[in-house]
């Protein structure tokens, strides 16, 4: 652990000053802004207990900007492709949403500073160093970069999980954004559903990072009456998924406390999440592929998913169970 932590800190002081990788290194003794002593630690603290963690001055101000500057340029060109998505064996695009992916060549050669963060593995053995359970893998094909422009127009995500089950190996996600002007009204937050808790809306704030397990945590992204930039990287992992992340049987059918804990900080909670908070992703779906292609077969199938588990004998009363326990309550970043 201490070799990962000094292989780590130099380029991880250059490139995330936001994240103070050793206790008492001092970020701004470096010349570069940065958080105490004690926050890398209080970030990973809140990381395991909720599943999330929000840092802000992640990148060096410098470089957040060359990165805003060089998205906007190339979604203002008109060669940033439209966002795509499968449902089933066919392929839809969400209205006003558009993605570079970095393991595509040709956006390598176009954006070349968001290629440089793809390349850079600083920020992967920061994790590792202090969150070593997670067992991330280390190298670019262990990694996804995507930046994304969203045009405004009402550009949104539903809910939904990064890593829905297999074959996907992505542990954590990090989604960094790069909006200077942007307001309260202005949309495009993100809102983050950890199981059975409340909700946290988090706005798209200039430089601004969101971590969470890209397995444990629900979330989704709100309309967008402006354009809304950010880039998001997902971190591989050697032991995700495993049977007992991805099977639900008879011992998780329980309504006790103990075992309703043991269900919200477990990836097995994907497999009736659709069925909890069924009407939360019936409007979401609404908002975000309203009147565009794949709308109703994609409610149509959600509406089969919800019912075939809510007759099911000995699932239906587990999940009017869990129905029973969401909270009503919605948290800002700041009150987290």
């Amino acid at each position: 652990r201490e070799a990962a932590r000094g292989k780590a800190a130099a380029a991880h002081r250059r490139l995330f000053p936001g994240m103070a990788l050793e206790e008492g290194a001092g970020a701004a003794a470096d010349g570069v802004g940065g958080l105490n002593e004690d926050c890398l630690e209080e970030h990973f603290q809140s990381l395991r207990r909720e599943g999330y963690a929000i840092v802000d001055g992640f990148l060096d101000i410098a470089r957040a900007q060359r990165l805003r500057n060089e998205a906007l340029e190339f979604a203002k060109s008109g060669k940033m492709p439209a966002h795509k998505f499968q449902f089933g064996p066919a392929h839809f695009g969400k209205p006003h949403i558009y993605e570079a992916d970095m393991h595509d060549e040709s956006m390598q050669h176009a954006l070349p500073e968001f290629a440089d963060l793809l390349f850079d593995d600083s920020l992967v053995h920061s994790v590792m160093a202090s969150f070593p359970e997670l067992q991330l893998e280390v190298g670019p094909r262990a990694k996804s970069l995507k930046l994304q422009y969203n045009a405004g127009s009402g550009g949104c995500f539903p809910w939904h999980y990064d890593n829905a089950g297999r074959p996907s190996k992505r542990a954590l996600t990090c989604v960094v954004y790069l909006n200077p002007d942007w307001e309260e009204g202005h949309g495009g937050e993100l809102v983050l559903c950890p199981f059975l808790k409340p909700q946290v809306v988090v706005a798209p704030l200039m430089n601004r990072a969101a971590f969470f397990r890209s397995d444990l945590v629900l979330h989704r992204v709100l309309p967008a009456t402006k354009e809304r930039v950010c880039f998001t990287i997902w971190l591989d992992s050697s032991v995700i998924n495993r049977d007992e992340d991805c099977n639900l049987t008879a011992r998780h059918l329980s309504s006790e406390p103990e075992a309703v804990d043991r269900l919200r900080c477990s990836p097995v909670q994907r497999s009736v999440s659709r069925a909890v908070y069924a009407e939360e992703y019936e409007a979401s779906l609404r908002e975000c592929m309203a009147q565009a292609a794949g709308c109703e077969e994609m409610l149509q199938a959600h509406a089969a998913h919800v019912q075939q588990q809510s007759s099911h004998k000995q699932l239906g009363p587990f999940l009017a169970s869990l129905r029973a326990l969401k909270p009503g309550t919605v948290r800002s970043e700041e009150e987290s």
